[in-house]
């Protein structure tokens, strides 16, 4: 079970980062928040009162974050637990393909991972403790219809802290990796698609937050998603194709 101390969370102004910001902070934890926009970190900050900080600064901004996670370690201790979570989703058109808008989806969701792990393994292994955690999806498991870049980037994510965890074995430092499924946030707000097995916010952060700090090697959540993506992880090609393509939209005919 991880000790309390400072938490540094990306993307951690609004959504899951917030919720767990929370759950965090109920546990005794002090909190590092890092995210692009001032207004909502000032008012989350404000809202949990002691043992609060945070930076405005881009995960792409590989100087720029690291310099943020000094600060805030300067001022609430070393970092104990970081939580990679800043992320963008957009769908992937085929018939206007965009390399751009993949190439941003990337930076942001797998990038932005890379960078905030930069700015506090060093510390961590010095100290010989710590732990990384970073938020994948279940979208990684398998390539998914209509989200190409998103599938692609934490796929990277799930791969990369996978490769971390090993790495790090019998140095003191433990890695995570969360898949979520869906929750009702912000960003899925706008979904116009069914989304199974949909979570409310609190209930699924305080479940990700005691997977979290039992330090296990990943938190799936909820388990009922687990099972089903779990299975067309396991599927041959052809039935996945076949079973993907059923659930997606078709193009519409030319006149």
């Amino acid at each position: 079970m991880s000790v309390p101390g400072l938490a540094i969370i990306t993307g951690g102004s609004t959504g899951i980062g917030a919720a767990l910001a929370r759950q965090l902070h109920h546990r005794g934890w002090k909190i590092g928040l890092i995210a692009r926009r001032t207004e909502p970190l000032q008012a989350l900050a404000d809202e949990l009162g002691d043992g609060v900080a945070w930076r405005a600064v881009d995960v792409c901004d590989a100087e720029g974050l690291q310099v943020a996670c000094g600060e805030l370690q300067d001022e609430l201790g070393p970092c104990e637990l970081l939580l990679a979570n800043a992320g963008v989703g957009a769908p992937t058109s085929i018939q206007r393909f965009d390399p751009a808008a993949v190439t941003g989806v990337m930076r942001v969701n797998f990038e932005g991972v890379v960078n905030a792990v930069a700015a506090v393994l060093p510390g961590m292994l010095e100290r010989g403790r710590g732990q990384l955690a970073a938020t994948s999806s279940y979208a990684g498991w398998r390539g998914m219809p209509t989200t190409a870049a998103y599938s692609a980037s934490k796929a990277a994510v799930s791969s990369f802290m996978e490769s971390l965890r090993v790495a790090l074995r019998g140095r003191g430092v433990a890695v995570t990796t969360l898949h979520p499924g869906y929750v009702r946030t912000d960003l899925t707000a706008g979904n116009r698609f069914w989304m199974p097995f949909v979570m409310d916010l609190e209930p699924f952060a305080a479940r990700t937050v005691r997977g979290l700090l039992a330090r296990k090697s990943e938190v799936n959540v909820p388990w009922p998603m687990t099972i089903v993506v779990g299975t067309l992880r396991r599927l041959p090609n052809w039935l996945y194709d076949w079973a993907m393509g059923m659930m997606s939209p078709k193009p519409r005919a030319r006149r």
